[in-house]
């Protein structure tokens, strides 16, 4: 036994996993095992792209290292993905429980939805007397929005009611499709319906909320009701009413199913748990004061400042985090600077925070993202972060899987949160939270908290990319493209400070000219690729005499080079000439020319105090230069 199980999830519904977490909880006491959620925010709203940088979290578990898998089939927003997840685990021996969706052969936890929804629509018709309803339904094909309407037209026909196609919406069960469909409703001539019964309740917020906002009052001009019962739903006005599905035993039960599993002493392969009518106040219920929802919204208020402050804060918590990576100098030092950061400030992401990242997606800035991110999470990772109990350290991260959570503690039960990090379909990393932290149990924190961390993490490789590029046009700029000597246009930028640099120090600085003797005649007789050769080795040997001197070497013409030196002497500059000789020297001998070829050098050093320019000293170099070249020239007519 490894004492661990893995669950798949989604964060969008959050307050499920919250719920689910607390039977999970009383489960896991009991056997003694760690649990790893790993949780995408995959939604129907979102583009293509992006969900798959979100399901791709469900690579990164290793189930040869989990006891079992429960997978939350119904809230993935991907049936055949939550089906296919299941399947894998069953294929290589795994236990494995679904909560949501039955799949033949997947022992399943199944919230009995139905028996709530039919209290519900029974409710709004022999307690209020609704007679027209509208029906907005999640995504159409999802089976959670099927049963729903099944439902919604049964206790409908029963009444002599009947649901019309004109009256079915789907919402998509996000908020603005939601608001689509109530304009749409409010431009209606008949009017607005007596109820409007939505799949969930974050649909029907969105729906309560647009109503008022074009003038209507609720309950009074219409009933909207939702699903799920969530936090949100209680505290606004009115409350919502709403069906409530009883995740604590859920969770639970499917704990339960899965060890049952593990121990071989179950073949259980389907559990129902049933679901509840909350009566709220949207459909016109409890609306009289000091009722259970009003003394709720009180001690809401109560808290409102604190609760706003506390946003606050996490805000400027935020701002600070994306400051630190985006004034890091690279990645190494990110690496150090959030390290520093987070041990001084950690309430709202724990005292056990992790960030993992592809290094390499930080090392190769020019591949683009398919390519160096190809791998997924089939790949080593960087520990950029790690914390435990408050301090940074390595400890509790498994070296061999590189992930953290895969050390158990005898007696003590964990819950580890596991993230992705993506550019769209192309995942650089995960983080990985421990137990309950601010920004998970708070709605939707979670999301927005990675949304920004992964704008920071991009930006940076955008800032590092662009320093990378400018890198490169500064030395096209600067440098001459066949030798690597910097180009003429450098003279006034680096050469000129070298030379004021050794006149404040009441030094000499050293300005040699160096011409290739007979060029023209090699081109004529070799051709210009032997030309340029001989080119490129007067550079190499400038480059070799420098070393690690401050000085820097241009060439300045076609085969005329200008070497700056700074704080020189004339034995320097007797050596530096001597040095770039015997260089080319050695060149010819190893023949690499059909030919042998020299130089001609010419050199002045500078007087500190002498009012001369650096132009004035440039020339004078260049007059002796030409002087010592003719007098070659005269003596050595031909190349040998």
């Amino acid at each position: 036994m490894k004492h661990r199980i893995a669950i798949y999830s989604n964060g969008y519904n959050g307050s499920i996993s919250l719920k689910a977490i607390e039977g999970i909880k009383k489960y896991a006491a009991i056997k003694d095992f760690d649990t790893h959620f790993y949780i995408g925010f995959a939604a129907s709203n979102e583009k293509p792209t992006f969900n798959i940088g979100q399901f791709n979290i469900y690579q990164l578990a290793k189930l040869e290292e989990y006891d079992g898998l429960i997978v939350f089939s119904g809230i993935l927003n991907n049936p055949a993905l939550a089906e296919r997840c299941c399947r894998e685990a069953k294929e290589k021996g795994l236990p494995v429980v679904s909560i949501g969706m039955p799949f033949e052969g997947i022992p399943n936890v199944d919230i009995n939805n139905e028996d709530g929804m039919r209290d519900l629509v029974e409710h709004l018709i022999t307690v209020h007397d609704v007679k027209h309803v509208v029906y907005i339904g999640g995504t159409r094909d999802h089976v959670d929005t099927i049963e729903r309407y099944n439902v919604v037209c049964e206790i409908l026909q029963k009444h002599g009611l009947k649901l019309e196609d004109k009256d079915v919406y789907y919402g998509n069960w996000v908020n603005e499709t939601a608001i689509a469909i109530t304009h749409e409703l409010a431009q209606r001539p008949e009017g607005l319906p007596d109820a409007i019964i939505c799949a969930n309740d974050i649909m029907a917020l969105a729906v309560s909320c647009e109503l008022r906002d074009l003038g209507y009052e609720l309950p009074q001009d219409v009933i909207v009701t939702g699903f799920d019962n969530i936090g949100e739903g209680r505290v606004s006005y009115p409350a919502m009413t709403t069906v409530d599905q009883d995740y604590v035993t859920v969770g639970y039960n499917a704990c339960k199913i899965l060890y049952d599993e593990i121990e071989g002493v179950s073949d259980s392969t389907i559990t129902s748990v049933a679901s509840n009518l909350v009566v709220g106040e949207s459909c016109g219920c409890n609306l009289e004061a000091n009722s259970i929802f009003d003394i709720g919204r009180r001690n809401y208020c109560r808290n409102i400042h604190a609760k706003s402050k506390q946003a606050d804060f996490f805000n400027r918590f935020m701002r600070s985090e994306r400051t630190k990576i985006l004034e890091s100098d690279g990645y190494e030092d990110m690496k150090n600077t959030l390290r520093a950061f987070y041990a001084e400030n950690h309430e709202y992401i724990g005292g056990d925070y992790y960030i993992m990242l592809n290094k390499d997606y930080y090392d190769d800035l020019s591949s683009p993202d398919e390519e160096v991110l190809k791998d997924c999470y089939n790949t080593a990772f960087d520990t950029a972060v790690a914390m435990s109990g408050g301090k940074i350290t390595e400890e509790g991260i498994d070296k061999r899987l590189k992930i953290p959570g895969f050390i158990k503690t005898e007696g003590e039960q964990h819950i580890y949160f596991y993230y992705p990090l993506h550019n769209e379909q192309y995942n650089y990393g995960y983080v990985v939270f421990r137990d309950g932290t601010y920004i998970i149990d708070e709605a939707f924190r979670i999301y927005e908290y990675l949304e920004k961390l992964e704008h920071s993490f991009m930006e940076l490789r955008i800032n590092m990319r662009l320093e990378m590029v400018n890198k490169e046009l500064r030395f096209l700029y600067d440098k001459d493209p066949m030798t690597g000597l910097y180009n003429r246009f450098c003279f006034v930028s680096h050469a000129i400070p070298i030379v004021e640099e050794s006149k404040e120090n009441g030094k000499q600085a050293m300005i040699m000219f160096a011409d290739i003797n007979h060029m023209k005649k090699i081109n004529d007789h070799y051709g210009h690729a032997s030309g340029d050769r001989a080119i490129n080795i007067v550079a190499d040997a400038i480059k070799k005499c420098i070393g690690e001197d401050n000085a820097i070497g241009i060439r300045y013409g076609g085969d005329e080079f200008l070497v700056i030196a700074a704080n020189a002497t004339k034995e320097y500059a007797e050596q530096f000439k001597l040095n770039m000789v015997a260089y080319i020297d050695r060149e010819n001998i190893t023949g690499v020319n059909p030919f042998k070829f020299s130089i001609s050098v010419g050199y002045v050093l500078t007087d500190p105090a002498s009012s001369k320019t650096v132009n004035d000293y440039v020339e004078e170099a260049d007059v002796m230069m030409y002087e010592i070249k003719n007098e070659y020239h005269k003596t050595h007519p031909t190349i040998s």
